[in-house]
Formats: C-alpha cells, structure tokens, sequence
C-alpha cells in the first residue's frame, strides 16, 4: 500500500526531531564489539526507556542529525519481539499484533504492508543493527521527549501504553489487517476494552496512534438526536411538534414532525452545499429552496438535510448553540474531554482519499451541525454508547423510542439502525465524509460492542461492521 505523499522525515540537527529504535543482531555474536562503544566520529545520544537508563549493547549515536539506535535491544524494551527472517533477508518485528518488516542497509521499512521512508539507511556497526529512533515511535507507536545540547542528544522513549490486545480479539484484528484497513479499532465486551488499537498511517509516514481523535462522520447524528429527545424530556419540545413551530416560513413546515426529522421520513433530499464558514442559518435557507423528494411521512430516505434542521431546532430552543447544548447535557456530564464540534484547527488522525492505486491526504472534512461535524476517541464514544445502556443521560423510554424501527423499507429509530445479528439484537450505525469512513455496532443482549473509525474514504464500512460483530460474538460470548 503506497501513499502519495512523500516522507515527512526532517533532519533537524538544532531540534533532533528523533525518536526510538529497535535493535537486531544480523551477525554472529562473536563478532559484536564490547558494549558501549559507538562510532568514534558521531555524536552520542543518550536513550532512556520509560525514564530508565539503559545498557546499550552498541551506544546509540547522532548521525547527519537522525539518532540510530540498536534494533532489537530497543525493540524489546518497548514490548516488541524481532527476529532475523533468513528467507526474504529481513528483520522482522511484532507488536499487538502489528507485522513490522526491514530490509538492512536501506530507508524502507512496512508496517502491516504499509511503506515507511525512514531518514536514514540502516547500518552494521559492531555486528548490531542500527535503525534511526524515529522508526520505533512512528513503527511502534511509542511516545517521545527530545532534549538536546550541542554535545549530547537526550531522548526518552515510553512504550505504546495506548493498545490493548487481549487474545481473544485476535480474529477481529486478522479480519481488520486483511481488509487493509486504516484508522482506529475497538472492541469492549461487557464493558472491558479487549482491543483497543491503531491500523495504517496518518500524517506522512506515521503509524496511526490508538488515542488519537477522529472525524466521526454521521455518528454525529445520534447526539443530535439525543439533544432533541433531551429537549422532549424535559418538555420543551414534542415529536409532533411541526417545523413550522420552529421555522414559520419553512414551505410545508406544517404537514413535517420532529419525529419524522428524526426518523428520515419527512421527504426531504440528503445533501446541501457544503462550503467552508457557510453558517447553519445559511444551510437551513438553502434547504427551504429544495423541493421534497415525496409527500412527508410517506416512506424513508435518508436526509443530511433533516438532522441540519433538527440542529436548528435544538438552538432556537436552548438558547444555546448546537456544539453547546450537547457539551452541557452530554459531553460534560459523561466526562468525554476528547469529543466536540471539529473546526480546521482541530487535530485529528488525517484522512485519505483513493486516487488510482495511491491514497492521497484528504483536504478538511466540511460538515454542517447536525449531520457530522463531530470529532471523538474510540474510549469517549464507547462512554457514549454506554450512556444508552446505563440510561445515565436518558431515560430507558426515551432510549427505547431511539431504538425502535419506523420504516419497512430501512430499520432505522432515531439515529440509530436496528437488526438481529446471530439472533442478538444489535444496533448499528455507519458515516462517511472526505477522508474517513466510520461506523460502530453494538450486539446489546450480550453486550459485545465493535467501534471502526476509519480514515479511509470509501471502504465498505457495513459490511465490516457485519463481519466484525460477528467474529466479536464469536470470539468472546461463550
């Protein structure tokens, strides 16, 4: 798997933009210099694990700015195993399941068959192999503070503290690796992550962090959905308010519900123009312009431009904007420090879209409230769905209305699909926007719950879902 866009290494010889390493002997062992002993015209760095000194068999050194250090010393003191593939003459190192292969003596290295540039080629030094630093925080997902003087470089390396992968997910994850997925996993059953993990790149040539945050697409709509059924319980609004109650010169605002907003039914189109700083006032005139696809409540379609309505309702109602109200009624109280509405200055895990055989870096993801403007972590949106089994942010009726079907031709509540899985009843919804494909599925009877935050625009998020609820029931229902 290729990416078009070239290596973001920089050699930095003022900053050292530098981080870990891993270390394999690919000689015999009679033929290792003594310990310590780097080359005499480098730099020298000094490498911490985890805030600890180490006893470098080969002294890690700075070299035309890029630290190396030894392979498999260093891959095993951040948890990762490596091993002299004899066969394809190559190093190969494992890591939560992760598959990390290197050519010696060249800059190229895969990481589950995504190719990585490194700054440097490896070297020999003493019978040890030295890769630069950065190969193990980029490869391995480990953390990094840089310090450093014009006499010596200082770096401390913390292990990936972030994945989780118990064995009994390791068939959801094969599952994930063969269909070249790229994003953020998780898989909880009766409350406990089993696997929490990163898969592919994001940003250049760096593997994707398991905590990062992440677009979330149309997982946006069922906070939008809550904020109105919050509304509904506190009796500020009602499903058979009309629009019209809230825009009075929406053309046939008195013939469409909130619950037919809700629910899809209310005949509208999907999209609207989606332009940078257009605000929601501004997408809400541009709906009342379009023509209804067919006669309110009459079937289901599925409407962007019905949740941007409901979104309208929630602020004229709070007094408050969208992102607001939900950040108070729900973000705050459920503690999920990591989700809000995203703006371009947001840092997510960067999505991609296909062009040819290349994934190119997707430009910024414009949304509209309501519909997908959400950014989250995989542990913030797994509060979130438990939210609805605890009944902690509302009621067990109002949650039973958001999870009941009303439409033959789709099984969709508010905000939320319905089905049976392996006889399970089991909610589910899907996203998808410049650059990310998203999706969660959840077998409620037995609490098994499957969260894909993908940044792959255009994978077959439904059918992943399907497959990975089944494989996650299998895997750990007994």
């Amino acid at each position: 798997m290729t990416f078009v866009k070239k290596s973001n290494w920089v050699s930095l010889a003022t900053k050292l933009l530098i981080v870990s390493a891993l270390t394999v002997s690919i000689v015999p062992a009679s033929h290792i210099a003594p310990k310590a002993q780097a080359a005499s015209t480098e730099k020298p760095a000094v490498i911490t694990i985890a805030g600890k000194e180490v006893a470098w068999d080969t002294a890690p050194f700075v070299t035309k700015g890029t630290t190396l250090v030894p392979l498999r010393q260093a891959a095993r003191e951040l948890g990762a195993t490596a091993q002299w593939d004899a066969s394809t003459r190559s190093v190969v190192m494992y890591s939560h399941g992760d598959k990390v292969v290197h050519t010696p003596n060249t800059n190229k290295i895969t990481l589950d068959g995504y190719e990585i540039e490194m700054p440097e080629v490896s070297r020999n030094v003493y019978g040890t192999m030295m890769v630069p630093a950065r190969f193990l925080s980029d490869s391995l997902k480990a953390n990094l503070t840089v310090s450093s003087t014009p006499e010596v470089t200082t770096i401390n390396l913390t292990p990936d503290q972030s994945t989780v992968y118990a064995s009994s997910a390791r068939t959801v994850d094969t599952y994930l690796q063969s269909q070249n997925y790229s994003g953020l996993a998780l898989v909880a059953y009766k409350g406990k992550v089993v696997m929490r993990k990163g898969y592919g790149l994001s940003g250049g040539e760096k593997a994707t962090p398991p905590d990062g945050k992440s677009r979330i697409a149309s997982l946006s709509k069922s906070f939008t959905a809550s904020a109105v059924m919050k509304l509904i319980e506190d009796g500020k609004v009602k499903l058979t308010d009309h629009l019209s109650d809230y825009i009075p010169d929406f053309p046939r605002g008195n013939e469409i519900t909130v619950h037919m907003l809700l629910s899809h039914t209310a005949g509208f189109n999907s999209n609207f123009t989606r332009t940078e700083g257009m605000t929601l006032e501004q997408t809400v005139d541009e709906i009342k312009t379009k023509p209804l696809r067919f006669e309110p409540g009459e079937r289901f379609n599925y409407s962007n431009q019905g949740y941007v309505l409901l979104a309208y309702i929630i602020q004229q109602v709070s007094g408050e904007s969208y992102g607001e109200y939900i950040q108070q009624k729900f973000l705050d109280p459920l503690n999920m420090k990591d989700t809000g509405e995203t703006t371009p200055a947001t840092k997510t895990i960067t999505g991609y879209v296909k062009d040819g055989d290349t994934w190119d870096e997707a430009g910024y993801y414009v949304s509209q409230s309501g519909t997908g403007t959400f950014y989250s972590t995989l542990d913030d949106m797994m509060k979130w769905y438990k939210s609805f089994d605890n009944h902690t942010i509302l009621s067990e009726d109002t949650v039973n209305k958001m999870f009941t079907t009303y439409s033959d031709l789709k099984p969709y509540g508010y905000a939320f699909l319905i089905k049976n899985v392996d006889g399970k009843r089991t909610i589910y919804h899907n996203g998808s926007g410049t650059g990310y494909a998203t999706g969660f599925t959840h077998n409620l009877d037995d609490d098994v719950l499957v969260i894909l935050l993908g940044n792959h625009y255009g994978m077959d998020m439904q059918k992943m879902l399907a497959d990975t609820q089944t494989l996650a029931n299998k895997a750990l229902v007994k």
